[in-house]
């Protein structure tokens, strides 16, 4: 996973520094940054003890009032009593709720809330709509009662059950009937477009599964009423560890999976197939303006028209990322990319198009394009010039958050948008010459979606009114003047005036099957004229300049799964609405109110007090081409907001085990912490025999240590300590060559700095593009034990990825170590991903360095088999170089068990370490290898398998008498083949 947790990236850090065998540096990952700090209280409802602070005070009791309402209501239908108080941890604003240490996992915009099962937490922001609000909690309350029911208060149940995403989210969906039109459009186009996949397919995670999983739980209602649904969800809890679906819809309704699939895909039909017979499809209306790949359109939306009305900019997936583009507005021929390539100046660009909001803005009086980006905890405006490509201004909006929807004004000196001011979402206008801000709406109320008129004296935009959404105008000269324009009970959305002034183009679900189309209101006569009627759903117009006699709309419309662009002719209306027919009344909607509107006891309000609670374990193993195996538990504590965290860490390597326990503090910014750990490992010698695993290390001690995220992308580390180290030193060398070694005990004061960063981006079979790096140093003054001086050791582990296609990467990594000081270090390394060709740490000294090049390409996407599914199947060609030498250039022989010298002399006169033969044209204590191999993910894990060829190289030999050492060629033994269970660099 690609995504950044602080926690694990300390520990791998600091196991890595004390791990001197492992050449191979470790603690990657972006961070996490606490920007802001949070003076936690505690307030006890009947059912909830909900964690807030104090810029929350004033909505307590809304939300107090909402999850009892929530709680009350799910705990009837489902028949089911929580035997435990539900702690609810709320944040202001999305951009606080993306801090949350509770998940040590980045949250992206994507994730409004979430609901755990170890403490039985929900983490909600609460800067939504209240109707929406009600909705959310209800939502993540319903995992909650979902972890009562099936896992019944055993972390072993809710550990080691895999329950299908559909009908965990399904639900969740169903039970807080949090269902959209927007939602319902997506499952309504894959349902006429035929897309009906067995319930069985929806394990994994994506929109539609959600979306399938709650029409699962809507058909069960009609067939057996809610009664079926309580009957199904406890009928599964019987079969949760087996994940034995077709059981318990056998036990539930008497048939098998199959006809359940059959009879729940009618329902669909039944329920969806009329609109496709009644309705038309966008391409019935007018052209698609479609960015191509491979001959295919992909995702495009967004609409930005230039002032000539010749180019359309727009928001599209020419590649991997979503990208900003002009296009030809008569043809969508690409024009320009504004932002190909990858960069880490942003993390991507802003867009709302699932929630009905406009994204980009051109602006009327030039070339300008302006969008929203995210960065860091920012969403600072970047305006593009749309004919040089070049990015002209960067504008950070301080203390305003989440921004979104741009519109320039028509003289393009101001810039309309909506930003979250301390949880409540108004529409702002930026003054682009004196970067002036002012709040334009300034009320309770949801808005968005602003467009200026052609004087630039008003705005059009969206306010949420109730449940819905309705189209307001604000008077830029005194903006408590606000009128409404749209009534009724249905949501208007991204209104924009027509060339002339007289129409407000916008999107509406005003249909009687809630699908939105678009429609025009005339302002002089008040009729309302619909001009599409789609199965899917179309949005966000805006008319074209005149070619001559034909006025056109550009578009977005949602049509075989995705978001593509048409340009329509306006032509005939499909329909008329004339006033007097919509019997309107310009009475603003009532506020959304919760079932139980509670009054807050002052009483029940306490400091928030930490205590400890063990969350999920984590257990990992691992086999090297050897068959040495590896391991890994964790044991991890922590308080119920996730700010400290402790954990017991044990590991092993073959028969040397290693415990590490740790307290990390993560409340602000720096974070802080302690460790103390025992570490065993082994390094490689020989013998006549063979190779063997007798030479060993042990380090014991504690330390503090520090981090400061400089960004999302870059930290530096330090930290303070005590080592006890005992070592076996090569201390001299037998008459024969063989080594002679000691073992050592050391003492000593340690002080390490480090610079990590992190750019990787991945895909579900790993890194793909972005680099990261380790680059850290330790010093360690002996003050105890065998005297043989100081410690200082400098490790690096660089590691790049670039993307060659969709699914190919290529990969390269140097890793190194060397010990300075007079006290030595032996790193070892070799063997599985590191030299691929040799055995598993082969090669030891205190000088390492190793680097691989590999081409990692897609096989099998999946396979599937009755019982299980296994996969990706991938492949990689790869090149493994390195070497190591001991002090003063020795170099240690790991196949002959000898430190190579001169044997003529007396004594021995040491050979010196010599990475390539000039004379011979190849390596000499160099090592490389190359081959390819395949990659097979199964249960978690990456079984690897590598046919490899070693390059050849100088070798030395005993002469016939065994007086001395002669150079021979050493060439490949052949191809040789192993199996090995680690992850890739």
């Amino acid at each position: 996973m690609g995504s950044p947790k602080r926690a694990a990236c300390l520990i791998a850090a600091l196991v890595a520094a004390c791990a001197p065998a492992a050449a191979q540096s470790s603690g990657f990952g972006q961070n996490k940054i606490a920007y802001d700090r949070f003076d936690w209280k505690v307030y006890a409802s009947p059912h909830f003890d909900v964690h807030y602070y104090g810029a929350e005070e004033n909505l307590l009791q809304d939300v107090v009032s909402d999850a009892e309402s929530a709680y009350l209501r799910i705990s009837k239908e489902l028949d089911h009593e929580l035997s435990f108080r539900v702690p609810l941890v709320i944040y202001k604003t999305h951009q606080e709720f993306s801090q949350t240490n509770i998940t040590l996992a980045e949250l992206p915009e994507a994730v409004g809330a979430f609901a755990e099962p170890v403490q039985n937490r929900m983490v909600v922001p609460i800067d939504v709509p209240p109707d929406e609000l009600y909705k959310l909690l209800s939502h993540e309350l319903t995992h909650i009662f979902q972890y009562s029911i099936f896992f019944e208060g055993y972390l072993g149940r809710a550990l080691r059950a895999r329950p299908p995403t559909w009908l965990f989210e399904g639900m969740a969906s169903y039970f807080a009937k949090d269902e959209t039109n927007l939602d319902r459009m997506a499952i309504r186009d894959a349902v006429v477009n035929n897309f009906l996949p067995p319930i069985q397919a929806l394990s994994g995670l994506s929109f539609l599964a959600y979306r399938y999983g709650h029409a699962v739980f809507d058909f069960i209602e009609q067939e057996q009423g809610k009664e079926g649904v309580r009957n199904f969800i406890y009928e599964y809890r019987k079969v949760l560890l087996t994940n034995n679906i077709e059981k318990a819809v056998k036990e539930t309704f008497g048939y098998d999976a199959e006809e359940f699939n059959r009879r729940f895909n009618r329902y669909l039909r039944k329920k969806y197939f009329p609109v496709l017979l009644e309705k038309k499809s966008p391409d019935d209306y007018g052209k698609e303006i479609a960015v191509k790949r491979r001959g295919r359109s992909v995702p495009t939306f967004g609409p930005a028209l230039s002032p000539s009305g010749e180019l359309v900019a727009a928001l599209a997936a020419p590649g991997m990322k979503l990208d900003l583009v002009v296009l030809s507005a008569e043809d969508g021929k690409l024009v320009r990319n504004l932002t190909s390539g990858w960069t880490n100046q942003y993390q991507g660009l802003v867009t709302k198009v699932f929630e009905g909001k406009r994204d980009i803005a051109w602006s009327p009086s030039g070339d300008q394009i302006a969008v929203f980006v995210k960065r860091e905890n920012r969403t600072p405006l970047f305006i593009f010039n749309a004919l040089t490509g070049k990015r002209e201004r960067e504008i950070d909006l301080e203390n305003l958050y989440e921004c979104a929807a741009p519109a320039f004004s028509p003289d393009g000196r101001r810039v309309a948008f909506e930003a979250n001011l301390n949880g409540v979402v108004d529409i702002f206008e930026l003054d682009l010459d004196s970067g002036e801000i002012r709040n334009v709406t300034q009320d309770e109320f949801f808005d968005t979606n602003p467009w200026y008129a052609a004087d630039g004296k008003s705005l059009l935009y969206d306010r949420r009114l109730g449940e819905f959404w309705k189209i307001f105008s604000v008077d830029l000269s005194d903006p408590s003047r606000k009128t409404q324009l749209t009534f009724g009970t249905e949501s208007d959305l991204q209104p924009s005036y027509s060339r002339d002034g007289n129409t407000i183009f916008f999107s509406s679900d005003r249909d009687p099957n809630g699908v939105y189309n678009l429609y025009g209101l005339d302002l002089r006569s008040g009729e309302v004229r619909q001009y599409t009627d789609v199965v899917g759903g179309c949005f966000a117009p805006v008319e074209m300049a005149d070619h001559g006699d034909e006025s056109s709309l550009v578009f977005v419309a949602f049509y075989t799964g995705t978001f593509k662009l048409y340009r329509m002719p306006l032509l005939k209306a499909e329909t008329t609405i004339e006033p007097s027919a919509r019997m309107e009344q310009p009475v603003e909607a009532e506020p959304f109110q919760p079932p139980l509107k509670l009054t807050l006891d002052e009483s029940r309000k306490q400091p928030y007090k930490r205590r400890w609670d063990l969350s999920a374990p984590n257990v990992g193993v691992g086999l090297t081409d050897d068959g040495t195996f590896l391991s890994n538990v964790s044991l991890a504590f922590s308080d119920l907001l996730g700010d400290h965290r402790a954990f017991l860490n044990f590991y092993s390597v073959s028969s040397f085990s290693n415990l590490q326990a740790m307290y990390l503090n993560l409340k602000h910014r720096t974070n802080w912490g302690a460790q103390i750990f025992d570490y065993r490992d082994y390094f490689l010698s020989a013998s006549l025999s063979g190779l063997s695993r007798d030479q060993t290390y042990r380090t014991t001690g504690g330390t503090v240590f520090a981090q400061y995220p400089i960004s999302r992308y870059y930290r530096v580390e330090g930290s303070l300590g005590v080592l006890d180290r005992a070592q076996d030193y090569l201390v001299g060398t037998f008459a024969s060559g063989n080594p002679a070694f000691q073992s050592i005990k050391e003492r000593f004061v340690t002080a390490g700095v480090g610079l990590v960063g992190d750019t990787t981006r991945y895909q579900d079979f790993g890194p793909f593009q972005g680099k990261r790096f380790r680059i850290g140093v330790t010093y360690g003054a002996n003050v105890g034990g065998t005297d043989l001086g100081d410690l200082l050791n400098y490790s690096l582990d660089f590691r790049t990825y670039r993307q060659l296609t969709r699914r190919s990467t290529l990969a390269w990594r140097l890793s190194a170590a060397v010990s300075a000081g007079s006290a030595e270090t032996y790193y070892a390394f070799g063997g599985i991903n590191q030299l691929r060709g040799f055995d598993f740490r082969e090669f030891f000294g205190s000088r390492v360095a190793f680097s691989n090049l590999e081409l990692r390409f897609p096989l099998v996407d999946a396979m599937r088999f009755p019982f299980m599914t296994m996969g990706p199947v991938r492949g990689f060609l790869f090149f493994d170089v390195g070497a190591a030498e001991l002090r003063d250039g020795l170099y240690y022989d790991s196949r002959l068990g000898i430190v190579r010298a001169d044997f003529s002399t007396e004594p021995p006169t040491p050979i010196k370490f010599k990475f390539w033969d000039s004379e011979n044209n190849r390596l000499q204590d160099g090592r490389a290898a190359y081959g390819l191999g395949i990659q097979l993910y199964f249960a978690g894990l990456q079984l690897n398998w590598a046919w490899s060829y070693a390059l050849p190289y100088t070798r030395y030999v005993p002469n016939a008498d065994r007086t001395n050492l002669i150079p021979v060629e050493q060439k490949s033994d052949g191809l040789r083949s192993v199996f090995y269970i680690v992850y890739d660099f």
